[in-house]
Parts: structure tokens; C-alpha cells; sequence
């Protein structure tokens, strides 16, 4: 790509980013591996990649980041614990980044290419994507279970209808026997430390809006299974408006869309959305701890500290 980076500076406080250009030397190397990636398809090996290895181990890393109860860590092993979740944040701000070619370039190309030859908006084409990436509309096989097991489960149903306190019937569903309260427990660690919105600490994750998360659940076990939008005969309408000679070109960029799709909304579900939400969850106890002994006005107050900030604060005698 033709850019050098980012460069970005604060003044008073307020983010400013400008792209940089590539060293002019570079220039000839870059379109070199342009072309090189485009003939490799480079993006399905970071797809298998992905797959087989990177997100599984970040799920993994999460979980075992999860386990760990930051309120009752003494003030030297919180201070360990705010260190390793900002590593851990860091690590996968680059990875979410480190898929974003793989996650975008087949989308575009097919974009570009079909637009030419149909005049088709983006908008429609990319209705062609629909069902490759489950996890955009929030599909896991943690829900799947969840679902199968509150169907047959009339009390996890009564729970779910009642007006009661939504942190209360969360819960109680988790306290279910019969494989219940087992099924949601995943589905929750599973999905309950993700920020709801955006990539910032400052921004609440799930297990915060137990009214969201309340009525996800029941919107999942009362929904229709069966999904009625015909793809494969929107796919058929598109191909039949490109040209004879490019239809086997845009089988061809279909499938590496489609391939990659999902990469768009994993790289970050499974990356930083998830770190961030295990950074503010660290950072909200030790803010508590804070306020507690009147060192901070208020515990949402360390959402603004850096990570020195934070140490220093906890570390204090």
C-alpha cells in the first residue's frame, strides 16, 4: 500500500493523525508484492491462519485474562494484572490491524470489478456476503447451545419474560440446572466482557447492560430458525448483468469475497473488542479500590489515567 504510516500528535489533548507517503525507494518492492499477493491470493493463508491458530489461542488468552478476579488481588499483584491486560490490549490493537488487508482487499476488489461491469451500488453487492459472516450478527455455537436449552427449558423461559432485575434473571438463568445454566455461563464468558460499542476502556462491555444482554438472549430463543433470503438467487441476478466474458472473473472474486468476509467483524470481535473490555474491567477495580480508600473521586475516574497513572495510584502506599 502507498502508505508510510501514521503520524499523530495531542495538542491540549485533542488527537490529530496525518497518513505519511512511503519512502520513494520503496515504492517499486511494494508494487512488486501488490502483484505478488494478488496472484498468491496472500489473504487465504492469513484466512487459514486465523482459523487454525490465531483465533483460537486469542480466545484462549481471553478466557484465561477472564478468570482472574481483579477484586481480591492484593495492590502488588492488581498492579501485575493491569500491566499484562495493557500488554494484552496492545498485542491485539496490532492483531486486529495485521488482518485488516485480508479482511478488505478481496471485498474491494470484487466491489470495484462488479461495479464496473453491472453499475450496481456497493450497498447491493454486498448483500452477496450475507451468511458468510456469523459472528456480525452475533451467531456463536455458544448461542446455538444457548438457544437449544432455553427451548426446552419453560423456567429459563418464565425468567427471561419477567420485568425483574435484569442482572438478577441473568443470574438466575446461570444458576439453572439440566445444562441451563451451564449453556449460558458460556454464552456469558463468551461474550460478556466485548465493549458494546467502539474500542475504547471508556466505553461499557456487556456483562455492564444486563438489560441488553437480557433481551439478545430472548431475542435469540424466540426468533425464527429459518432464514429466507435467497442469496444464491441474488448472486444469479448479479452474474447474469456482467458481461459473458467476465462471469468466470467474478466467480472467481465472489469466492475470495465471500472466503475473507468474516475476517471484517473477527479481527476485531476476537482481537481488541475483547481486550479492551478486560482492560476496563481492571481498570474499574483498581478505580474502585481508589475510591474506596478516597484516593480517587470516583472510580470511573481512572479511565482517563495512562497505565503509569494507574500503577502509580494502586502501588501508593
Amino acid at each position: 500500500m502507498m502508505i508510510g504510516g501514521l503520524a499523530m500528535i495531542y495538542p491540549n489533548g485533542i488527537g490529530y493523525n496525518t497518513v505519511l507517503p512511503p519512502p520513494e525507494e520503496e515504492i517499486p518492492a511494494r508494487f512488486a508484492r501488490a502483484e505478488e499477493a494478488l496472484a498468491t491470493r496472500f489473504w487465504r493463508q492469513q484466512v487459514r491462519e486465523w482459523e487454525e491458530t490465531v483465533k483460537p489461542a486469542s480466545i484462549k488468552a481471553h478466557l484465561a485474562i477472564q478468570s482472574v478476579d481483579p477484586e481480591v488481588l492484593s495492590n502488588i499483584e492488581l498492579v501485575a494484572h493491569l500491566t499484562h491486560c495493557r500488554d494484552r490490549h496492545a498485542l491485539m490493537m496490532y492483531q486486529h490491524m495485521r488482518f485488516t488487508a485480508s479482511a478488505v482487499v478481496p471485498t474491494g476488489d470484487f466491489l470495484a470489478h462488479v461495479g464496473d461491469w453491472t453499475g450496481l451500488p456497493p450497498a447491493e453487492l454486498l448483500g452477496l456476503m450475507r451468511g458468510t459472516s456469523p459472528v456480525s450478527a452475533g451467531v456463536s455455537a455458544q448461542l446455538e447451545q444457548l438457544i437449544a436449552a432455553i427451548r426446552q427449558d419453560p423456567r429459563a423461559q418464565e425468567l427471561l419474560a419477567s420485568e425483574d432485575d435484569p442482572g438478577q434473571v441473568l443470574a438466575a438463568l446461570r444458576s439453572l440446572d439440566g445444562g441451563t445454566g451451564v449453556a449460558v455461563t458460556a454464552y456469558l464468558d463468551l461474550v460478556g466482557y466485548r465493549l458494546l460499542d467502539g474500542f475504547d476502556i471508556s466505553n461499557p462491555y456487556a456483562l455492564e447492560m444486563p438489560d441488553a444482554l437480557r433481551r439478545t438472549i430472548r431475542a435469540a430463543a424466540e426468533g425464527d430458525d429459518v432464514d429466507s433470503s435467497d442469496v444464491e438467487g441474488k448472486i444469479a441476478d448479479v452474474r447474469a448483468k456482467v458481461p459473458t466474458e467476465h462471469q468466470a472473473e467474478f466467480d472467481s472474486l465472489l469466492d475470495e469475497a465471500r472466503a475473507t468476509y468474516h475476517l471484517r467483524d473477527e479481527r476485531g470481535v476476537f482481537s481488541d473488542i475483547w481486550a479492551s473490555g478486560l482492560m476496563r474491567r481492571a481498570a474499574l477495580a483498581a478505580g474502585r479500590r481508589l475510591a474506596d480508600t478516597r484516593r480517587l473521586p470516583a472510580p470511573e475516574h481512572i479511565l482517563d489515567a495512562s497505565h503509569d497513572e494507574m500503577v502509580a495510584r494502586v502501588s501508593a502506599p
